[in-house]
């Protein structure tokens, strides 16, 4: 009598609990797919229900025109076929123009959002309505597989694609809206399939819509001033010799005169300005002179020295596109010279006669420091600019293969098994931006973000703001991630728990162990009931066969769904109620789950400058009714299926610990050199989420790829010469000279 009542109230406990209901009973709400627009129209009535401000005497007009457009969205989600979302389109469409001339700034924040959300859905609905045209635009033909590759277009657009997109728009739940956007995606790619071995612009037209709704950026970063100076604002000269060409120039850097971003849509465009000089003997000037048939006369009678001087502004533009880094030196010149002689032995006699015709060792210095200028002012920044393009393009090139490692190009950013599509780059004075499809590049779950930002993250928040689609970024990583051979290699995970002070590092908390037997974990279990300690517990999880989902619900939690979930928990006490209920003698309790659907919420919160915490929380988790409890001894040959209602009881006490345990971890390991985490937002409905990070005074990193550049100056030779009628005029001869410039990305 006594197990009869047990089971009896074990029975309406687990009814209770939902767990013999519908399997997506207590299920994650899938959020509406125009939940922007609803958003933004319950700001507007939050603000009309405010007792402290007057009330709005057109508020009942435009409550009216609310309800009305949420009744079409309404529609278009109920409806089951293309020609059914026509009509609320239609009528959508003409509320957007009738709040175009409104000048009441929540109205425009509602069109914005409705126009996000329409736009993407006018051109899917414009592309069937084309394809299906064509279709019965084309001649009669009697050809029999002609004509089945029409029916199979026609039903591919209204039964494949049109099934899957009202499954998706349907969806009340997060695992139906995760079941149509799976849907979704392999009409997506047999359609890719298609227009790759037999393209059709039709055809092209509806890939490309599709991938419009659904396959949207989902990493949106804005770098400001802040965060991009440091990497971008680098000295380009260094101080020291340098040698070239036969002569040492010593080059000396000068102070910083200018950094700053500006406009580009090609990619991070800026500019860094510094000043140097750049002085360079020439040691073999005499002999320069001396070449000359004239100037030798000259040579006779003094010895001369010489020394090329360059004061310079040196810029160097970089533009960092999706092609790679390219470099344009620039610079500005006030270039000079210290012309000296003094007089040779034995030249006394040809001195006297040309100070007689007025030609003086001064007049001569003079001469030659007039000519030698003059041509050092032409030759000097010309061939300096050329040399510098010359090896800038040596280095640009260099670089450029480390960059191209990773830009593969067609605007493909490749990271690891990581790849981001569609990458744009763009810099304004005040910050840089980068965007693109983050996905898995070697996994099944290329997906991007199907809904668009909300209004309310298109401003960025000071410093380092990342936008992220979480669900598609996650989903992605995951996939990709599961993919590894180290994670494939993994059959199973033991987890030991200890008791241990509170602030103790997780890796001291917990002891992880890969690939264990089944007599290993067996004897973890009995170790840790010997403890005595609820805080000491060995679980043992089997790796689903496949990766996670992840995305987020109508409340703003995350969502994760794991499928193939097994894990294995020590038996109760067989004293216990518990352990009467799952029968003496079993040792280990395996619960097999088909699928677990986890939501939980979060709250990243700083505990000092530089020490940020994360607290989560589990605030649901839905399995199917499906799921099973087997007992297991001393064998897992000998294990045993528990009765429905044990089975239920004892994933009724597993969940309600797992609900009631706090996720409590610092992430202090978990950050950027440099940069502090300033806020993590919750996720929003349509599934972004908002990361902001600020600078710290700790140095960044030095940037992945450093450019040097020679910017070389030059040296002049002069030659004196003399002419038939006593006069001597000045030939300049400008070998080159190497100032070192270095250029740090």
């Amino acid at each position: 009598m006594q197990r009869v009542v047990s089971r009896a109230i074990l029975a309406a406990s687990a009814v209770a609990l939902g767990l013999f209901g519908p399997p997506h009973a207590t299920a994650a709400p899938a959020p509406s797919t125009y939940a922007n627009v609803e958003k933004a129209i319950r700001d507007v009535n939050e603000a009309w229900a405010r007792t402290d401000v007057p009330s709005d005497p057109n508020a009942p007009g435009w409550g009216a025109f609310f309800q009305a457009m949420l009744g079409q969205l309404k529609a278009y989600t109920d409806a089951q076929s293309p020609e059914d979302r026509l009509a609320p389109l239609g009528q959508l469409y003409q509320m957007s123009a009738a709040l175009a001339p409104v000048p009441w700034q929540p109205a425009q924040v509602i069109r914005e959002e409705l126009r996000a959300w329409l736009r993407p859905r006018v051109q899917l609905a414009w592309a069937e309505r084309r394809l299906n045209d064509r279709l019965r635009g084309l001649p009669p033909t009697d050809d029999a597989a002609v004509q089945a590759n029409r029916r199979r277009w026609a039903e591919f657009v209204g039964q494949d694609l049109g099934q899957a997109l009202s499954k998706y728009h349907a969806a009340s739940t997060v695992t139906q809206r995760q079941e149509g956007l799976k849907e979704i995606h392999k009409a997506l790619g047999e359609l890719s399939q298609r227009n790759a071995t037999q393209p059709w612009q039709p055809s092209a037209d509806l890939q490309a819509a599709v991938n419009g709704l659904f396959n949207q950026p989902n990493l949106d970063i804005t770098a400001d001033l802040s965060i991009v100076q440091p990497l971008f604002d680098a000295p380009l000269i260094t101080t020291g010799p340098v040698y070239r060409k036969g002569y040492w120039s010593q080059v000396t850097a000068g102070p910083k005169t200018g950094f700053g971003l500006l406009p580009s849509d090609d990619g991070i465009l800026f500019y860094n300005k510094q000043m140097l000089q750049s002085t360079t003997p020439i040691h073999d000037f005499q002999q320069q002179v001396a070449s000359d048939d004239q100037g030798r006369r000259a040579a006779k009678m003094y010895q001369f020295s010489a020394t090329s001087l360059d004061w310079a502004e040196q810029t160097i533009y970089a533009l960092i596109s999706t092609s790679g880094l390219s470099l344009t030196p620039v610079a500005s010149h006030n270039v000079n010279a210290q012309i000296c002689s003094t007089p040779q032995p034995g030249g006394g006699l040809m001195r006297a006669v040309a100070g007689l015709v007025g030609y003086n060792q001064d007049r001569i210095n003079n001469e030659v420091y007039q000519n030698a200028v003059k041509e050092f002012q032409q030759r000097i920044p010309q061939e300096a600019q050329e040399e510098a393009l010359e090896r800038i393009a040596g280095e640009t090139a260099q670089r450029n293969a480390q960059i191209q490692q990773f830009l593969i190009g067609n605007n493909l950013l490749a990271i690891q098994e990581f790849l981001v599509s569609g990458l744009s780059m763009r810099s304004r004075p005040e910050a840089v931006y980068v965007g693109g499809l983050f996905q898995s590049r070697t996994g099944a779950a290329q997906r991007g973000a199907d809904a668009p930002q909300p209004a309310r993250l298109a401003v960025p928040d000071a410093g380092l703001t990342a936008d992220l689609h979480v669900g598609s970024v996650l989903t992605s990583a995951a996939d990709a991630l599961f993919l590894r051979p180290d994670v494939q290699a993994v059959e199973n995970l033991m987890i030991v728990t200890h008791d241990v002070p509170p602030g103790t590092p997780p890796a001291q908390a917990v002891t992880v162990t890969r690939n264990v037997n089944f007599p290993t974990y067996l004897k973890a279990v009995e170790e840790a009931q010997k403890a005595n300690n609820p805080k000491v517990q060995a679980l043992r999880i089997r790796r689903p066969s496949q990766p996670p989902e992840f995305a987020a619900d109508a409340r703003g939690f995350l969502v994760a769904i794991v499928k193939d979930l097994e894990l294995d928990v020590p038996a109760p006490d067989p004293s216990s109620q518990a352990g009467r209920a799952v029968g003496a003698g079993a040792k280990v309790l395996r619960i097999k789950l088909p699928q677990a659907e986890i939501a939980l919420s979060y709250k990243v919160e700083p505990r000092s400058a530089s020490s940020y915490h994360l607290g989560a929380k589990i605030e649901d988790i839905t399995v199917p009714p499906t799921a099973q409890v087997v007992t297991i001894r001393d064998s897992e040959d000998q294990a045993q299926p528990l009765n429905r209602f044990s089975g239920a009881l004892v994933i009724t006490a597993l969940l309600g610990r797992i609900r009631t345990q706090p996720i409590d971890a610092n992430l202090d390991n978990v950050r950027i050199p440099g940069l502090a985490i300033q806020s993590v937002s919750s996720v929003d409905p349509s599934g972004w989420v908002r990361v902001n990070l600020v600078r710290t005074n700790e140095p960044m990193p030095a940037p992945p790829v450093a450019m040097q550049a020679n910017d070389p100056q030059s040296q002049a030779v002069v030659a004196a010469t003399e002419t038939e009628n006593g006069s001597i005029p000045i030939q300049v001869q400008v070998p080159q000279q190497a100032a070192v410039v270095t250029y740090e990305q």
